[in-house]
């Protein structure tokens, strides 16, 4: 039975570790948010350029992305087929892929970005991707070996995702790359491409989601645009940009969209509440292809062009259509996602985001007269109500151990107090007249989080509390030891003896009031 519950325990497991990416994105962009209205912290890493790119990547790269491609595994997983060696290779793709967002929250706090309107991170941890994505390649194949008969769309998914990482290090190259020539034209290829991929994936997920199987019909409606976006592609390769005109062409041939997934849509028999969140996301993504097409008219454009009426509408975009493709696939199997509140907070903090964002734009091209400031406060305060749907998954446990009181105080102190420091140590430091170099620091300041992440294993897994506790104490004397000798020639100021002094105490407690109850238990 274990074997059989455990791609669903990995999927739940994974839904709610992923979470911490997006409440990030939602946190870096409300900090972004109370940039624009004044609220500055003059901070090595709070940089108003840095926490906008942090918000765009870990939404285009975060949660949403990294679930969206369990789908062919989900689809496996209905069909009734496992494997234990794919169920592992799907285990090493998803850390790989938190260990790309880390190296991307680093890179981009420190200002190593690269201009770029999406793609600002650094070129090479995109290697990092396409090592995660070798790792997916070969779950896939491992899974493929578990069926008697392999079906269509699972070799097509392969042969898909044996080019992807190859088709990556590619595109995003700097040099010979799409991304910089992309933003360069009147659209350029970007959205074209995004909204193509959207397509399959509400096949799959229909078919993941029917009670039947499902047939498509009316296919020639997602030929066509794809036909002209992969000849656009090429001819940006290898002849040169395209005119206006040919670009238009293009974006206009999406609108074929909207009766393709009209049928598919009425075609589907799916369970009411994947449904409704199904419905939610196509209409989302219909009224951002209709609303985009609109503003493609070149007077239009021009009027909008990246304003806060083209920011709205990537929050639609992104926020509503993209992510309820996810809450979709995943109603059945993370059981928060039936409550209420969560899509309360969260699509009327969206929708609130739209609504003053697409004022605030109209306002900014001249068509309004209004205060754009209030409109930016109000965008906080939706913001806020978005991020409060995250602790629709969190359960608060009060009743604790005088032990798991003891790490749940090192989680606050060391975990938090370490992501504290790397956010505002920069600012704090010269006003309690430390000295700040800006570099060495901040290693220190990485370990304190990884002793308050020790802490947190000790709290979760009751297994391992004793000797994860006793790891934080080895640690937090060496740690402390260290401090107080730098402190003593004289390298460091009075803030390495504060780290010292707090690093020793907090290991003394756990010395005297825990280490003889746990020696005499052993005995």
């Amino acid at each position: 039975m274990d074997n059989l519950n455990s791609f669903e325990k990995f999927i739940n497991k994974h839904f709610k570790i992923s979470l911490i990416f997006l409440f990030l994105a939602f946190v870096f962009g409300i900090l972004y948010s109370t940039n624009l209205l004044g609220f500055y912290i003059d901070s090595q890493t709070l940089n108003p350029a840095n926490i906008r790119s942090l918000h765009i990547s870990l939404m285009l790269y975060g949660f949403v992305p990294l679930m969206l491609s369990y789908l062919p595994f989900l689809l496996i997983n209905k069909e009734g087929v496992k494997s234990a060696q794919g169920l592992r290779y799907l285990s090493l793709y998803t850390i790989f892929w938190y260990i790309f967002l880390v190296f991307i929250i680093s890179s981009l706090l420190f200002g190593n970005t690269r201009g770029l309107a999406f793609y600002d991170f650094p070129y090479e941890l995109n290697f990092i991707l396409a090592i995660s994505g070798v790792f997916y390649i070969l779950a896939l194949y491992k899974y493929i070996k578990a069926y008697e008969k392999v079906p269509l769309w699972i070799k097509v998914c392969l042969r898909i995702t044996i080019i992807a990482p190859i088709a990556l290090l590619i595109l995003m190259n700097p040099t010979i790359g799409q991304v910089e020539s992309t933003i360069s034209g009147p659209h350029g290829d970007n959205t074209l491409g995004m909204s193509l991929a959207l397509i399959p994936i509400y096949y799959l997920i229909i078919k993941l989601l029917n009670k039947t199987p499902f047939v498509a019909r009316w296919n020639i409606l997602w030929m066509i645009p794809t036909f002209f976006y992969f000849s656009s592609v090429l001819y940006r390769s290898f002849i040169g940009h395209l005119t206006y005109e040919m670009e238009w062409f293009c974006q206009w041939l999406t609108l074929l969209y909207i009766p393709i997934l009209y049928r598919w849509y009425k075609d589907a028999d799916i369970e009411t509440f994947a449904k409704k969140a199904l419905l939610v996301s196509i209409l989302a993504f219909l009224f951002v292809d209709i609303e985009g097409n609109i503003l493609f008219i070149p007077e239009l454009r021009w009027l909008f062009h990246r304003n806060d009426l083209i920011v709205a509408h990537a929050h639609v975009a992104m926020g509503i259509g993209v992510f309820f493709m996810v809450i979709a696939m995943f109603v059945e199997y993370v059981k928060e996602l039936k409550k209420f509140s969560f899509y309360a907070f969260y699509i009327g903090g969206l929708l609130g985001i739209f609504v003053v964002l697409s004022i605030s734009g109209f306002i900014q091209a001249g068509v309004i007269s209004g205060d754009i400031t209030t409109l930016w406060a109000l965008r906080t305060v939706f913001g806020f109500i978005t991020m409060f749907s995250i602790f629709s998954f969190i359960s608060f446990k009060f009743s604790y151990t005088p032990l798991q009181k003891y790490n749940l105080f090192g989680v606050l102190a060391d975990g938090l107090g370490g992501v504290f420091l790397i956010l505002l140590a920069s600012f704090l430091y010269p006003i309690f007249g430390f000295k700040f170099s800006g570099s060495y620091e901040y290693i220190v300041f990485a370990f304190v989080s990884v002793t308050g992440i020790i802490h947190f294993f000790a709290l979760t897994y009751k297994s391992s509390q004793k000797i994860l506790t006793k790891l934080t104490v080895i640690t937090r004397v060496l740690i402390s030891s260290i401090f107080f000798a730098l402190f003593y020639n004289k390298t460091l100021g009075i803030e390495a003896l504060l780290i010292s002094l707090f690093d020793i105490t907090y290991a003394s407690i756990y010395l005297l009031f825990f280490y003889k109850k746990d020696t005499l238990c052993q005995k």
